[in-house]
């Protein structure tokens, strides 16, 4: 085998390598973003949920849940949950959140969209998201 034969063989396993690591690279830094935007929106659920008045909480968003009465309040603390429903679907939509991670909150985003509190607000406020249509259509089909 000649040397240059030789140079050209480590070269080869030397670009391989290189790729491969790349890949790992990108793979490993694609799992970090998911897990930290599971973690940061988590967070950011959790603050939503302790805006929501305690009596309603403990019913959900059932539809067997007792409406309260309709306030301002109440109101900007819906636009603040359909903002953070706003981010997920986009990031989603994008590609900046795994699958995964989508079908793992998609149907409690549904079953709060069909709730009769966020219906109930979505009438008023749906005007608000008319521009970014793809998310304005997605809750009018989950609730038709």
């Amino acid at each position: 085998m000649s040397l240059e034969i030789a140079i050209q063989i480590v070269t080869l396993l030397s670009v391989i390598v290189g790729f491969a690591g790349l890949i790992l690279t990108i793979n490993f830094y694609r799992r970090q973003m998911n897990a930290e935007i599971v973690m940061k929106y988590g967070e950011r659920f959790e603050r939503m949920m302790d805006l929501f008045p305690e009596d309603f909480l403990i019913t959900g968003f059932s539809n067997q849940a007792l409406l309260p009465a309709q306030n301002q309040e109440l109101t900007l603390i819906v636009i603040k949950y359909l903002n953070l429903c706003v981010e997920e679907y986009y990031l989603y939509k994008k590609g900046y959140m795994a699958k995964e991670i989508w079908q793992i909150w998609e149907p409690d985003i549904k079953r709060a969209l069909r709730s009769p509190l966020i219906k109930r607000e979505w009438e008023s406020l749906k005007k608000e998201y008319e521009s970014y249509s793809e998310f304005y259509n997605y809750v009018e089909k989950v609730n038709h």
